[in-house]
């Protein structure tokens, strides 16, 4: 269940919106689907102060309480659930950016909005900051702002403020980064506060990239044949995480390509052993702009009326 406080009715409304259209316009079994909104007489509703939005159950919460529980966890997430948790969320993104009729940017890509369901398969949630981008090259959405969460947001995306499939795979990155390593996107590293993609590069550079990966896995690992660490695989996780999270959006997989080096089915991307700069206006090109149009322009049959607030609820599901 979603919680929004209503102290910004207009602008909770609205990506309540977003969360509700994007749950019945888009359809894949990596997707949290939601099962029940509020609604009376055609409005969003606003009970006490809240709005609830009511999505299907997933019995093991987020990835990120299994990555990073407060307490001491009482499972520790194998490797072989962490590589398809990987693969989970990889078909999940590239059916958003590639297979469907329009292209959805998701902005907001990191564990806490990663779900998982009973046998601990990944579905991507929380569309509230998505994007449609519709538009004469339907390649990025431009904002007055920047979407999303610090340390998976994308250099280019900071100083442009423009958002392409090049930044969700960039905050993919980073993700796939934490689930190998067991550490957050901004970590401490003897005594400093250090971004967890220069700390995996350094190792790459040193050529102790195995180093990086998680401590617990290999310990759940030994106690579970169905849990067997592969340190190909994590070489394989790796080296795409830290192409994923190239500065230069340039040089980064798209969708597509992750799809086929998690299948193994592609080699995995030659990354360079130093980290290379952040090069502004880019070299070699970049996803090209368009005047980007967010899902309020696609729901023109949705007036304004529909973020105001009603006292009388019912829950109604959607079909």
């Amino acid at each position: 269940m979603s919680r929004m406080k209503a102290f910004m009715t207009a602008y909770l409304g609205r990506e309540a919106l977003v969360r509700v259209y994007l749950s019945q316009y888009l359809e894949d079994v990596h997707l949290i689907r939601l099962d029940v909104f509020l609604k009376s007489r055609g409005r969003w509703s606003y009970e006490k102060g809240e709005l609830l939005l009511i999505y299907e159950y997933m019995p093991n919460g987020s990835l990120d309480r299994q990555l990073f529980p407060k307490e001491k966890p009482g499972r520790v997430l194998g490797w072989r659930t962490r590589y398809s948790i990987v693969t989970d969320i990889a078909a999940g993104l590239h059916y958003v950016h590639h297979e469907h009729e329009h292209m959805v940017l998701h902005r907001d890509i990191k564990a806490s909005n990663i779900l998982l369901d009973a046998a601990f398969r990944g579905r991507l949630g929380d569309f509230g900051l998505a994007r449609i981008v519709v538009g004469l090259d339907k390649n990025s959405y431009t904002d007055v702002g920047v979407a999303g969460t610090w340390g998976f947001i994308a250099p280019e995306y900071s100083v442009s403020h423009k958002a392409t499939r090049k930044t969700d795979v960039y905050a993919f990155g980073v993700l796939l980064l934490e689930i190998v390593t067991g550490r957050r996107a901004l970590c401490k590293f003897q005594g400093t506060f250090q971004l967890l993609v220069d700390w995996v590069w350094r190792l790459h550079r040193e050529g102790k990239l195995l180093d990086a990966v998680d401590n617990g896995v290999a310990s759940s690992s030994s106690s579970s044949s169905t849990e067997e660490f592969d340190a190909d695989d994590a070489i394989r996780l790796l080296l795409l995480g830290l192409a994923c999270s190239n500065p230069n959006p340039s040089d980064r997989p798209s969708m597509m390509e992750v799809v086929q080096v998690v299948a193994r089915s592609a080699a995995p991307p030659d990354v360079p052993l130093v980290k290379p700069a952040f090069v502004w206006p880019p070299v070699g090109g970049v996803e090209v702009d368009s005047t980007g149009s967010d899902v309020d322009a696609s729901l023109c049959e949705w007036d304004q009326e529909e973020t105001s607030s009603s006292s009388d609820a019912l829950a109604v599901r959607v079909q």
